[in-house]
């Protein structure tokens, strides 16, 4: 019996110096990432849930992005259910209804939140979640087949902990690239973003991130 909780005890201890030694190893693969990363295009599974009525609204689409020495470039779209593209540029977002015929435009103020919260994992290193979060490994499990290292995200901002409580994010174990995300809101709600079908520094003009609607379509700005 001696023996046997001896080795319980080592299991144990190995185990617990092994996942401190996979959060270093996940952090410092995304460094090398961030190195070479310059755009990706993936497609998407966009899962929202709205606590107040418990129902998940979800929706299909492509993910494109671009980073720059000034900025990040993005744009998404959603073709299933509901069409709808977004599109980020700088601190610019414009929301394109092709049934309303209609484009929101919005300013974000700040480019904190393609930056930091849209698209994680797609070019940001290591040192920078750990400036912005407080992080801690969870279990890691596969998603859609890839094994994946699974990290808690707790943001430092009192600011934004006032919109996003905590992020989950699941890094590929082969590729150190995100496969999905959980960003936990207030009040219950969540959503859940799957990446699938991910390449990795494709050639992309800027032209590609622009919206073309047809002739026609209104342009509004709400926050105005």
């Amino acid at each position: 019996m001696t023996g046997l909780r001896f080795i319980l005890a080592a299991v144990s201890f190995c185990a617990g110096s092994a996942r401190a030694a996979t959060l270093d190893q996940v952090l410092a693969r995304m460094d090398q990432n961030a190195l070479k990363f310059k755009s990706v295009t993936t497609k998407i599974r966009y899962d929202s849930y709205i606590a107040v009525v418990k129902e998940n609204d979800v929706s299909m689409g492509t993910f494109h992005m671009k980073r720059t020495r000034k900025d990040a470039l993005v744009l998404v779209d959603l073709t299933e259910p509901d069409p709808k593209s977004v599109a980020f540029a700088g601190t610019k977002v414009e929301i394109y209804y092709p049934k309303l015929k209609q484009i929101e435009v919005y300013n974000l103020g700040s480019h904190d939140i393609v930056e930091k919260y849209l698209a994680l994992g797609f070019g940001a290193s290591g040192n920078d979640l750990k400036a912005d979060y407080a992080i801690r490994e969870l279990a890691g499990e596969p998603v859609n087949g890839v094994q994946a290292n699974r990290l808690e995200l707790i943001p430092k901002s009192k600011q934004v902990l006032q919109q996003f409580l905590k992020i989950e994010l699941w890094m590929s174990e082969a590729t150190g690239y995100p496969v999905q995300e959980k960003i936990y809101k207030t009040g219950g709600d969540y959503f859940i973003v799957t990446y699938s079908d991910v390449t990795i520094n494709p050639t992309l003009p800027d032209s590609a991130f622009k919206l073309n609607p047809p002739k026609g379509v209104q342009r509004v700005f709400p926050g105005k």
